[in-house]
């Protein structure tokens, strides 16, 4: 069965923090029911798999290669570890990567990779730092997926530009499906949990005569939510979501093979939101000499009695009998005493998300050295969101506009791309090169409907849209080469040039509605230098350097008309990177039982990062609101360790772990926005210290009877900054460490039928954690947390044919 394979069949895939993930294909190491007077022959097996490498295909430079020889920071995950983890969704990468943080900002549907310290802000223009592919097509991450039916997930790490379609400075996310083959085959998996969760996945392998072969796959996920709002009575968190995808290969002739893939998604529910009040601040507040933003606290408190005389606050009260009558800075304490999973935002969290994803895949091999490879790719995406900023029962913010009764956070995204290559080999294998061109044009109309204060009777509220269009142009070609100097040294080269056109423009319904579209162009190269050595056929060593950009942008909440008045511009500037990486990685045995090892170390260098503020342009008293825009902060550095063990000490049991060690620092914060200074510091979303340690025990039992696993997993990490000005002007934005504890029992092909089953439970001990966070510390004086799912379980069924 192509799909999922039996454990005793055993394919065991040793995850690196590297490219080091060792997949020992050694049939009598993982058979549960296996003898002891069989050691000596395991390990003789292994030993010569470890010596051969894996048969795990992995595409990190654009041809297909053994995942343990390939030189490049890379996890990855086949169909079977994605099952076996529970990695159902954008959140579980988390645990299984090491250094990957997947932030929320507004909840559970606004999310962001964070990789090596790079990110993308939320309000931002910018691109992301960590771009996602969907069978090498870019796509966006702008709200949570499912994952179902894929063939793998890839993620690189550092700089990317020589080979991938779109340049990063952070990294890469490579989701493929599985491709259609020539048997009719598939599967059927359900799975039930706790608060109501259904969910049911599915696929169907069609054969359709020599030529061509057709795969139909799809998953349906509803669940209740988890956090109760005290104030409207909703609970936020549902979830339901429906996809499909359809993919047909067609093999017309001998070295011809176009595969095109249709995907189609739709979500529904409620946003988890920023939904607890994690900090406000008083009046007359300062951090490290700066003065902070104070206003909410002000306003929403019975201080408003100095501004407006005595009993303002109790008419305000009278006004609103559901707020929370000692005041928004007290309100911090109250919402403590709720806990994590009660809130009191005081409007809606609806959400909803469409997306279809077209990707054609053609490839032509011209003979045996030289094939030529197509990749198009169109996508389309619609979010509309209420997100909740704030878990008080006080309107500071809402995600509407009170006065043209426009509601949600709408973005509407449109991108087609084309890639063309030239793959080849020349020098009798010792050259392997690859040339190509990539265009893309990507449209984006954002709308952001905001009310701000709504202190009824005391004062009129804000209401504020801000609706426009920017589009990108991208152009590029790119090559690199890797070249065998002698035998086992292999030197590689790789160098890029991107141009790109950001566009501008402000449309009807838009405050700033009025001036022309403007236009920015931009220009960069990326490059690679690398070499690596085959010590021996168990370790590998290499050193590399990398550099890479992110192109500027145009921040579309900032009043073109304004901008010009006081000689500043909409743009922001290009963001551009380069680092060091060395890399050991060994695959073979330890005390005579089957291992692998893998570390890197790294340093970045990134210049002019994107970051957003909220300055106030003219002044608290001027007629533009504080706005969120999007700066170049001068210097930063991050340097690191990845590293990722796995073992087997005994022919029953598996052991491992990962660790990530970062190390990130604004070399330079200083900036100065409409006369205003700003100093950035520390890095947000970025753990110093993260890792997971798992065990996993294989049942000696007959093996007519299947075969049981039991798995147990922890993921724990320290704290992190949801802010990236937490030295400043937005204290209290540090979020504690926790640890979670996972458990998955498994029995497959019980009683040798193509029946499985698994019990699961992620968050065994109802850890209380955060996700991320939402900082409003500079445009409203308070900042809000995401928090972690409670403890989830059920029960998976799964049927193979």
């Amino acid at each position: 069965m192509a799909h999922t394979t039996s454990r005793a069949a055993g394919r065991i895939l040793h995850v690196s923090a590297l490219a080091m993930a060792t997949a020992l294909t050694t049939p009598a190491l993982t058979t549960p029911a296996m003898a002891q007077d069989n050691i000596s022959d395991q390990t003789a097996t292994a030993s010569q798999q470890a010596g051969t490498g894996s048969d795990i295909i992995v595409t990190a430079r654009r041809r297909e290669e053994d995942l343990s020889r390939v030189p490049i920071a890379i996890t990855a995950m086949d169909s079977n570890d994605l099952v076996e983890r529970a990695v159902v969704s954008d959140a579980d990468l988390q645990r299984t990567v090491p250094g990957l943080t997947i932030r929320q900002t507004q909840g559970n549907n606004s999310l962001t990779y964070s990789l090596r310290g790079q990110s993308a802000d939320i309000f931002s223009g910018s691109p992301s730092a960590v771009i996602t592919y969907f069978n090498e097509v870019p796509i966006p991450v702008s709200q949570s997926s499912s994952f179902f039916d894929l063939q793998s997930i890839q993620v690189l790490k550092g700089p990317q530009g020589t080979l991938f379609g779109r340049n990063a400075t952070g990294g890469a996310v490579l989701f493929t499906s599985i491709k259609p083959s020539d048997e009719f085959e598939g599967y059927v998996r359900g799975r039930y949990g706790n608060y109501d969760r259904v969910e049911l996945e599915g696929a169907v392998n069609l054969p359709m005569g020599e030529i061509a072969a057709l795969r139909i796959a799809g998953n349906l996920t509803y669940r209740d939510g988890y956090i109760d709002n005290l104030y409207t009575g909703d609970t936020l968190g549902d979830i339901n979501r429906e996809s499909l995808r359809a993919s047909l290969r067609l093999t017309p002739a001998d070295g011809v093979e176009n595969t095109t893939v249709v995907q189609y998604s739709n979500s529904h529910g409620t946003n988890t939101g920023a939904s607890y009040t994690y900090s406000v601040y008083s009046p007359g507040e300062t951090n490290n000499g700066y003065a902070l933003t104070t206003s909410s606290g002000f306003l929403f408190s019975p201080l408003v009695d100095v501004a407006f005389g005595e009993g303002a606050w109790d008419a305000y009260l009278a006004e609103h009998p559901k707020a929370y009558a000692p005041g928004l800075p007290a309100y911090v304490e109250e919402q403590k005493r709720l806990g994590l999973y009660k809130t009191n935002h005081p409007s809606g969290a609806r959400h909803f998300g469409e997306n279809w994803a077209i990707t054609n895949t053609t490839e032509f091999e011209l003979n045996d050295d030289l094939k030529v490879r197509n990749i198009f790719g169109y996508i389309d995406s619609f979010v509309d969101s209420q997100q909740p900023q704030l878990g008080a029962p006080f309107a500071t913010i809402l995600t509407e506009n009170l006065a043209t009764g426009a509601v949600g956070n709408e973005e509407d995204l449109t991108s087609w791309s084309e890639e063309i290559q030239l793959q080849g080999e020349a020098m009798d294998g010792a050259l392997e090169f690859i040339l190509g061109a990539y265009f893309q044009r990507q449209k984006t109309v954002t709308q952001f409907p905001q009310t701000y204060f709504e202190l009824a009777p005391l004062l009129p509220y804000t209401p504020a849209t801000n609706r426009f269009r920017i589009k990108n142009h991208t152009d590029a070609i790119y090559g690199q080469a890797s070249f065998e100097i002698v035998e086992n040294l292999t030197v590689t080269a790789g160098l890029r040039y991107t141009w790109e056109k950001v566009f501008g423009l402000q449309l009807p319904g838009s405050d700033n509605f009025g001036p022309p579209q403007q236009k920015r162009s931009y220009s960069d190269p990326s490059w690679e230098a690398g070499l690596e050595y085959q010590l021996n056929p168990d370790v590998l060593v290499y050193a590399k350097t990398r550099g890479s950009f992110r192109s500027g942008g145009y921040n579309g909440t900032l009043s073109p008309t304004y901008v010009a008045s006081v000689g500043a511009s909409n743009f922001f500037d290009s963001e551009t990177t380069e680092d060091v990486e060395l890399g050991f990685k060994y695959g073979g045995l330890l005390f005579g039982r089957p291992a692998t090892f893998n570390v890197a170390l790294f340093q970045q260098w990134i210049h002019d990062v994107q970051r957003v503020e909220f300055p106030d342009p003219d002044g608290p008293d001027g007629p533009v609101a504080s706005i969120a825009i999007t700066t170049n902060v001068p210097e930063e550095r991050v340097r690191g360790l990845e590293a990722e063990l796995a073992f087997y000490p005994v022919n029953w049991l598996q052991i491992g772990g990962q660790l990530a060690l970062t190390d990130a620092d604004y070399t330079d914060g200083d900036v100065v926005l409409f006369g205003t200074p700003f100093s950035y510091g520390p890095v947000g979303d970025t753990p110093k210290t993260s890792g997971t340690a798992w065990m996993e025990f294989f049942l000696p039992i007959d093996p007519s009877l299947g075969d049981i696993t039991l798995r147990g997993e922890v993921y724990a990490q320290d704290g992190q900054y949801f802010s990236n000005a937490a030295d400043s002007v937005a204290p209290r934005t540090r979020l504690p460490g926790y640890a979670l504890v996972n458990l998955r029992a498994g029995w497959r092909n019980i009683m040798e039928s193509p029946f499985s089953a698994a019990l699961f439970a992620n968050n065994v001990f109802k850890e209380e954690y955060f996700a991320g966070g939402m900082q409003l510390a500079v445009a409203l004086g308070h900042n809000a947390a995401v928090v972690g799912e409670p403890r989830m379980y059920g029960l998976e069924l799964s049927f193979e044919f």
